[in-house]
């Protein structure tokens, strides 16, 4: 039973089986499958070797997806390395191909190339789209990165699923492409608020296992809680010190903001933070003039 549990398949899943039969790619298919399980297999390894549980497998019309625990702990490159793997070992297993003439070779060759570049798609949750995600979450954000990603795999999900319908004329019965098109639209939608709520929800959990560096970001006393949460990463500790009149008045850990939010949400200033704060009784250092 718990073998079962740890594996979960797709209703769709099967739905994509019933095509293939109907449209004879089975061959096609099992090959896809065998090969996008060996992409995800090197997630899995990369992942252990850093120590890491694997969750859950979930098999769907993409393929197989490893949830790997805890992977939002880890540091950048080991992020990158893990979400990258899958890619290498498809682009390795397509050069060999190259080597040899056989038809099967060839075949093979193509799928995965054809998983590695589709792989490679800066849509959430692919590995592109992860890898992208992390360099912009480290930089300016991992919600203003979340919200980048959501707008590029909607505008990237509307196309293929519209060059899904020029598939089907050009080549009748093809509709890989429009159940694609269709799964990536139905999926994406408000996936960037999901990383962001897992952010929130275990942000704390986070600073107690792992050292994180400090970004220091200066604001001003009126500056609208909205705005800093655009900035939270799970890469970096933000201490925001908040200016009145050109100098430092106080400072706002970014514990403190999580805090805050979880109990008044997003509306409000900054100063309304400082203003709990104190109404607690929490140390802080004031440096206004009275």
């Amino acid at each position: 039973m718990k073998k079962l549990k740890f594996i979960e398949i797709s209703p769709s899943f099967y739905f994509i089986i019933i095509l293939c039969v109907i449209f004879r790619v089975v061959d096609y298919f099992l090959y896809s499958v065998l090969f996008v399980f060996l992409h995800e297999l090197a997630h899995i390894v990369v992942a252990k070797r850093y120590g890491l549980r694997i969750k859950k497998i979930t098999i769907s019309p993409l393929g197989q997806i490893a949830h790997i625990e805890n992977i939002e702990k880890q540091s950048l490159h080991k992020r990158i390395n893990i979400s990258i793997a899958g890619i290498v070992l498809n682009l390795i297993i397509f050069g060999f191909s190259l080597i040899y003439t056989s038809d099967k070779m060839q075949l093979i060759g193509k799928i995965n190339l054809s998983i590695a570049f589709f792989n490679c798609l800066p849509i959430y949750p692919l590995d592109g789209g992860r890898i992208i995600l992390y360099l912009l979450g480290y930089f300016i954000g991992d919600l203003k990165a979340s919200i980048i990603i959501n707008k590029i795999g909607k505008t990237l999900s509307y196309f293929i699923f519209f060059m899904g319908f020029i598939q089907i004329i050009l080549y009748p019965y093809n509709i890989s492409l429009l159940c694609l098109g269709f799964y990536f639209v139905k999926n994406s939608k408000n996936q960037y608020l999901y990383y962001f709520y897992k952010l929130i929800k275990n942000k704390q959990n986070y600073e107690k296992d792992k050292i994180l560096k400090i970004r220091n970001v200066l604001v001003d006393k009126n500056f609208l809680i909205k705005d800093i949460v655009l900035i939270l990463s799970i890469d970096y500790y933000i201490i925001i010190n908040v200016a009145n009149y050109g100098k430092i008045g106080f400072c706002i850990e970014e514990k403190n903001l999580l805090e805050y939010i979880q109990n008044y949400g997003l509306n409000g200033k900054i100063y309304d933070i400082y203003v709990k704060l104190k109404n607690k009784n929490t140390f802080m250092e004031e440096k206004y003039d009275r």
